[in-house]
């Protein structure tokens, strides 16, 4: 009996060890020997605005936050000076160090699971970020021809899906933690229209097949719910899937069905634009003239403009010498038509068939002209 106890002992005591151990509080020791003493230092979680959710001074050169997390959450600190003086990392629960840097080589975390993986990624993409700024440099300090910067260009593809590939990896040995849930859920937003990478940095079906072998409890998360039906929503719309019909307002005001427009032609260019978006302004006389000279051969354009105000939609149509059908629910970002389509930047283009197949998409300037007459040949 008295063995009995001591045994029942021994494992109160160990669960509440490891009780202790699953504190939820986190403590940041950081150092930045090129920082002064009294520089503050700003924690965002926003990457776009950098608006700060906390503020840290500096002391010796070291700094140091503390607080409780009840998950992991990926945040950004940065000097009120300097903003490239700065380091991302992830809080959650445990002791996390940081090494603050302006210079990417610089910057060093660890100390819990996620921040040492976050740290090995880095490590392992940064031989292909330094041949990147050297293609960038040598674009930039030389005048090249349209011939040399094209092969530029192919080795920066080259070196984006290397990188793609290693985000991939990484994604795939992580699915049963939070790194890898936040490569699934992070990544998601990120995308290089003019390089082609329709799907992202992960493409949609690998994403999804990652996702599906995250933890249940992971999966329930409303944020990757919503990441999931977004990914569906893009592979609905992928090239091969078929566009499904629905009205919107046209400049005056009457409802136009996008399928009666696009029965009408052989191929149809859904363009996506606005009055305010320069570089749409900037790609519009590229596309008037392809509509000249191709709308006999059998080609139409339809557009969608994400204006808010029916006067600047009005004015630049005018401006622009634009001759096809377009409508607007003038909702800026939150027009219908872009969500149905996942549209995240403009000018975007869809190339559709009579009956609405989608053939290409993202295509500009020269590569969509030469698919347009390569559709239109005789």
């Amino acid at each position: 009996m008295r063995k009995i106890l001591l045994s029942i002992t021994a494992l109160m005591a160990a669960s509440i060890m490891l009780a202790a151990c699953q504190s939820k509080s986190y403590k940041v020791e950081g150092e930045a020997d090129i920082l002064q003493d009294g520089d503050t230092l700003f924690l965002t979680t926003d990457f776009f605005t950098g608006a700060p959710i906390d503020t840290i001074i500096v002391e010796n050169g070291k700094f140091t936050i503390e607080g409780t997390a009840d998950s992991t959450y990926f945040c950004m600190l940065y000097s009120s000076r300097q903003v490239t003086l700065n380091i991302p990392f992830f809080i959650e629960p445990g002791n996390i160090n940081l090494r603050i840097s302006d210079n990417p080589v610089g910057r060093r975390t660890s100390g819990t699971s996620t921040n040492n993986k976050w740290q090995e990624l880095n490590d392992s993409s940064m031989n292909i970020a330094r041949q990147v700024n050297t293609i960038a440099a040598y674009i930039e300090d030389n005048n090249l021809s349209d011939e040399e910067q094209k092969e530029q260009m192919q080795e920066y593809k080259k070196l984006f899906r290397r990188f793609q590939n290693l985000v991939i990896d990484y994604a795939r040995k992580n699915t049963d933690n939070e790194f890898g849930y936040f490569l699934l859920t992070y990544y998601d937003t990120v995308s290089d229209t003019d390089m082609h990478y329709k799907d992202g940095l992960i493409d949609v079906d690998t994403k999804l097949e990652l996702i599906k072998k995250l933890p249940r409890e992971m999966q329930k998360r409303q944020a990757l719910k919503a990441v999931v039906k977004r990914l569906n929503q893009m592979r609905a719309f992928a090239e091969g899937g078929k566009i499904e019909d629905f009205e919107m307002n046209d400049i005056n005001g009457k409802p136009l069905s996008i399928m009666q427009e696009i029965r009408k032609n052989r191929i149809t260019v859904i363009d996506f634009w606005a009055s305010w978006c320069g570089p749409c302004i900037g790609e519009m006389p590229n596309m008037v003239k392809m509509y000249k000279q191709y709308n006999d051969k059998g080609l139409g354009i339809f557009g969608i403009s994400l204006d808010s105000r029916q006067e600047d939609w009005e004015n630049a149509t005018k401006r622009l010498g634009i001759e096809w059908p377009q409508v607007s629910d003038l909702q800026g970002w939150n027009n219908a038509a872009a969500k149905m389509f996942n549209i995240q930047s403009i000018p975007q283009t869809i190339v559709v068939n009579s009956e609405g197949t989608i053939l290409k998409k993202e295509l500009r300037g020269a590569e969509l002209e030469a698919f347009v007459e390569s559709q239109l040949k005789e």
